[in-house]
This record gives C-alpha cells, structure tokens and sequence, in this order.
C-alpha cells in the first residue's frame, strides 16, 4: 500500500461518506470512553464514603512518587503537596470535569480542536504525574502506562477535525502530515511495548498476566480467561509469549514504516482486543471504587484499539474508491 495516497486520502476536503460516516462512529465510541472514565472517576474519587475517595486518589498520587525516577520525583512530590492543600476533592472535581467536556465533546463533535489540544495536553499532564511517565519498568511490565496511548488518540482526533470557521478548506498536506505524525508516534509506542516483551521476565512469566484478571471477574468473564490460560498451557507458556512478542514487533514496525497497514492495523485490532479482554478482564471487575485497571479507567489496550479504529477508516475508504460500481440494467 502506498502510505503517502493513504494518508493524504485522509486530509482531503471534504471528507468522502465512507470516512466521513466511519469518523463519526469512532469519535463517538472514544468519547463513551470518556464519558465512563468520568463516572468511574467520580464513583472512587467523590462519591465514595467519608475520606474514601480523597485518600485513593492521593494513593494514586503518593504511588507515582514512589516509582517516579529521581530527576522527576521532586515535580511530582510538589505537585501532590500542591493537590494536598488545595484539596483532593476539588482536584477530583476538576478530572471529572475535563473528562466529561471531552467525552461530550467528542460524542457530538463540539469544538473538536479545542478538544483535541485539551485531550493532548492533559493526558500529557496525567502520563507525567498520576503515572510518573510509566515508571518504574520491570517486573514483567508490559507498557509505558494508559495516558500516552490517550494522547496519541487526540492526534487523530486533531486530524479528523473539520475546518475552523473562516480557515477555508483544509489542506491535504497539512492534515496529512498530522495522520502521519499520530501513526508514527503509534509505531513508536508499540516498539516500547514489544521491547519491553523482549525482556526474560516476560518471557518466563508470561502467565503472570493472565491469572490476576480472574480476580473478582464474573462467571462468565473468569470462564473466558481460565480458557484462554488452558489454551496457553496446551501451547506452552514461553511459545505464547515469544508469539506475542514477534506480533507487536510486527505491528511496530507496520506503523513506523507504513507498509503493510492492509494488513497490520486489522491484526492489531484483534490483538488490542484479545489482550484487553484476557490481561485486563474487560477492564474490569466493575464495582462502586471503579475498575480493576489502574487509575480507574476501562483499561489501557482497550485505547490501543480506539487507534487502530481511527487508522482503518482510510483503509475503508480507499477499498470504497475501489469498489466497482453496480452494473444498471
């Protein structure tokens, strides 16, 4: 496939029915997203009872000083004495607050620019200090944290945009140059996330992710997973994980070289869906405090997947332009 005519195809003006329909279905599935992140949210962080809330997330805030590393300890400590004093609760506030402007934002295509620079730089802000940039990596970690998954998201976002008012029609160039940015940038995370399947621990622990999300799953999920883990066993635990490290390092160099996206982008749609579904159980379990991923939120891959959905909508329209027309008769 010839990236530059796919990526190109993206910026043109106006948008065909195919990407234009396609479009509006993603941006509105990742703003449900957003708008679940904010009930989760204010279900742990506010409406828990009594000191409940404030004190998990200071947890979040005190555990990403803990494993931040030593150059960046001393921002964050500042910035969790800073959330100590002006108050948790308020803090708590202000997160549900940009979470549901960007998930209703996103739902009904409202100021879809502001939104998308919004998105960027809080989840930007969120990477550094609720995750301390995904510190610290070992022990069988598998990716660098949930936010920088969010922030490449905002890129496409950016680059589905219609144009402003008064800025006349978007150029092919420049909203190219933006698809482009975002599916490198998508490439390079999913590099990390393959180094990081490359290391021994992950090789021989391999397991380890699956087991934990039985935990407090329901019936059905907890089926679903052991089976997967008997079917892993039958492989064998180490083939499993060499497999999954040569899938992600396929995808990764897909995305940064731009080939083979035919192909590439619907694999790592099943793969971000598998992985989702088994080593984070749906994200869940699902109770009043949140959910069982970290930050309270419907888990990391599951972002992984809203991407790769933003990348097929070219896909769909170019097989669209290729489609024969219907014979009259």
């Amino acid at each position: 496939m010839d990236q530059g005519s796919t990526d190109a195809r993206v910026g043109g003006a106006p948008p065909a029915p195919v990407l234009e329909r396609a479009s509006r279905l993603v941006l509105a599935g990742f703003g449900v997203i957003w708008l679940m992140n904010a009930g989760f949210q204010f279900s742990a962080w506010i409406a828990a009872p009594g000191r409940d809330g404030p004190t998990r997330l200071l947890h979040v805030l005190s555990r990403a000083v803990t494993g931040a590393p030593p150059w960046l300890r001393p921002v964050l400590v500042i910035f969790s004495g800073w959330t100590r004093d002006v108050g948790p609760e308020v803090v708590a506030f202000a997160m549900v607050a940009i979470a549901l402007l960007l998930g209703f934002a996103l739902l009904f295509r409202i100021q879809l620019h502001a939104a998308a620079w919004l998105g960027i730089g809080y989840s930007l802000v969120c990477w550094v200090m609720l995750g301390a940039l995904g510190y610290p990596y070992g022990h069988g970690q598998t990716d660098p944290g949930v936010f920088p998954a969010y922030l490449i998201a905002f890129v496409f976002v950016l680059a589905l945009a219609p144009p402003r008012a008064g800025a006349g029609a978007r150029t092919a160039p420049r909203w190219a140059a933006l698809w482009t940015v975002g599916r490198m940038m998508f490439g390079l995370l999913w590099a990390f996330d393959a180094a990081l399947k490359w290391n021994p621990y992950f090789l021989t622990h391999f397991l380890d992710q699956l087991t934990p999300a039985m935990a407090g799953q329901p019936g059905v999920i907890a089926a679903y997973i052991g089976l997967v883990i008997v079917v892993v066993k039958a492989v064998g635990p180490m083939p499993s994980a060499v497999g999954a490290a040569l899938v992600e390092t396929a995808i990764a160099l897909s995305l940064l070289t731009g080939r083979w996206l035919r192909w590439s982008v619907p694999l790592g749609l099943l793969y971000a869906l598998g992985v989702w579904t088994t080593a984070e159980g749906w994200g869940g379990p699902y109770t009043r405090m949140g959910t069982g991923v970290r930050g309270n939120v419907l888990g990391n891959v599951l972002i992984y997947a809203v991407i790769f959905l933003f990348l097929l909508i070219p896909l769909l329209q170019r097989g669209a332009q290729n489609r024969p027309e219907p014979v009259e008769r």
